[in-house]
């Protein structure tokens, strides 16, 4: 619901426009040019309509301070003649359309509904110009496991629903894009996407930041500032880490999934807002609930649909492919003239836990290439320590090289090496070698299946198989 200020001295045509918009919008008045600008220093204004004839300050003059204070409010002149002059004016001090008295209700309703909707579009792209500012990547979800098809088909079940959504995962899964995701499937695909990363920010802040703030009402509050919740306002926020919220704004926070209003910071007016919440975390949130940490009826609030995120070491069929994806992403953003990854290192990154999940492989790809990206391969020796630890171990080595065969064919090839040697070391066992390799029985039986591997030549007391093929 979008707040909308008319500003007019004639009673007539200040109750007439409040009839017409008051259904749809939250509606504020003033009957002279001040006291429409003390409410624009106290409220979140979406939309001014404005009259030019003022009996204390112009209209244009009211104008042109809006402008020069609050850039992004849009403004609709309302003029008794149709002065060309005075049109081109108030286009040039930032007006964004003008009405002439007597006005048709449908023509203004119209012209007021456009502008809101390009106001909106510009306030979301201003946003998002801040978030690449920061460095934030728009990456895609990669992986082809089942357990993450799972997780694809879960995205498209419950996207175009109005439940909330909590996401959980270990840190570095991609609980934020499976957020990104969910939106770009859902009907507010359109409509904002605001993320708020709460570990980031101590409680005041935070709560400002959630809930916007009244000028004044705290120190340094030397503006009235809009929320992320009405930011969001139509579309989707993303909560991330939402156990380090503190016990107060919990409390808010579910006030909102209740009631769909709150309150700004030093306000008193509770403000309207349509808004689907996805919350994320990498906690146990019952275990929080036990220890007195976490709300248990928020976690009722925000759990109504759960979707699990798993860490990598358990979907260790999609290593390659990010390896691949990234390798391929940061080849082309650092301009490296190198030509893949070796047969050697792609073992290592296979084999390694990836305590950081998918993150951690992001950012090893991204130096690896950044700081050896002349060389035609990176090598075992290009990666951080922690991962060439993998050579004490007993790594079946793979006999081909990325520059004879597909990416696929090498990843098949390694796959098949990697299954057949866990179950030549289990006597044939699919649960012991699928613990080994990270993975389910089910999932290890259906990549088997894929692979053509037989079980019967790993059954006790079977020769076991060379693993040169």
């Amino acid at each position: 619901m979008s707040t909308i200020l008319i500003v007019d001295d004639e009673i007539s045509a200040l109750e007439a426009l409040k009839m017409i918009f008051k259904e749809d919008h939250q509606v504020l008045t003033a009957q002279t040019g001040q006291q429409a600008l003390n409410i624009l220093d106290n409220e979140f204004i979406d939309l001014v309509v404005l009259d030019i004839t003022m009996p204390d300050i112009n209209g244009m003059e009211v104008l042109r301070i809006i402008k020069e204070k609050t850039a992004d409010v849009a403004v609709v002149m309302v003029t008794a003649t149709k002065n060309l002059k005075t049109v081109v004016e108030a286009v040039k001090l930032g007006a964004s359309d003008y009405v002439v008295k007597p006005f048709d209700v449908e023509e203004i309703r119209i012209i007021v509904e456009k502008t809101l909707k390009e106001t909106r579009i510009s306030r979301e792209l201003s946003y998002l110009r801040q978030e690449i500012d920061r460095g934030y990547k728009f990456d895609e979800l990669v992986g082809t496991s089942q357990i993450m098809r799972n997780v694809f088909e879960n995205v498209l079940r419950v996207a175009p629903s109005k439940s909330t959504i909590l996401v959980t995962g270990e840190s570095g899964t991609g609980k934020e894009l499976v957020a990104r995701s969910i939106h770009r499937h859902s009907t507010r695909a359109k409509n904002p996407f605001i993320a708020v990363h709460c570990p980031n920010l101590p409680e005041a802040l935070l709560e400002s930041d959630l809930f916007g703030h009244h000028k004044g009402s705290f120190t340094n509050a030397t503006e009235m500032k809009p929320g992320k919740f009405e930011l969001a306002h139509t579309g989707t926020l993303f909560l991330d880490e939402i156990s380090e919220m503190s016990p107060g704004v919990q409390a808010k926070i579910l006030r909102v999934l209740e009631e769909q209003e709150f309150e700004r910071v030093g306000g008193t007016r509770p403000i309207k807002v349509d808004v689907r919440v996805i919350a994320a975390t990498n906690k146990d949130l019952k275990t929080a609930i036990s220890q007195g940490v976490f709300r248990e009826d928020l976690y009722y609030r925000i759990n109504v649909v759960p979707v699990n995120l798993p860490p990598l070491r358990e979907r260790r069929e999609d290593i390659a492919l990010l390896v691949e994806y990234f390798f391929q992403k940061f080849k082309e953003e650092l301009n490296s003239k190198a030509k893949g990854i070796s047969a050697d290192a792609l073992d290592l990154l296979t084999v390694y836990e990836w305590p950081g999940n998918v993150r951690e492989l992001k950012n090893v790809i991204e130096r690896a290439l950044a700081l050896h990206g002349e060389e035609e391969f990176i090598l075992p020796s290009h990666l951080p320590g922690e991962i060439n630890d993998g050579y004490k171990q007993e790594i079946p080595r793979s006999p081909f090289s990325l520059g004879s065969t597909s990416f696929q064919e090498a990843v098949a090839n390694f796959e098949k090496r990697l299954i057949k040697a866990a179950l030549a070391k289990t006597h044939g066992s699919q649960v012991k070698a699928a613990k080994i390799l990270g993975t389910t029985r089910r999932i290890l039986k259906y990549r088997m299946d894929k692979l053509g591997i037989k079980q019967e030549a790993f059954n006790s007391g079977a020769q076991s198989p060379s693993l040169k093929g």
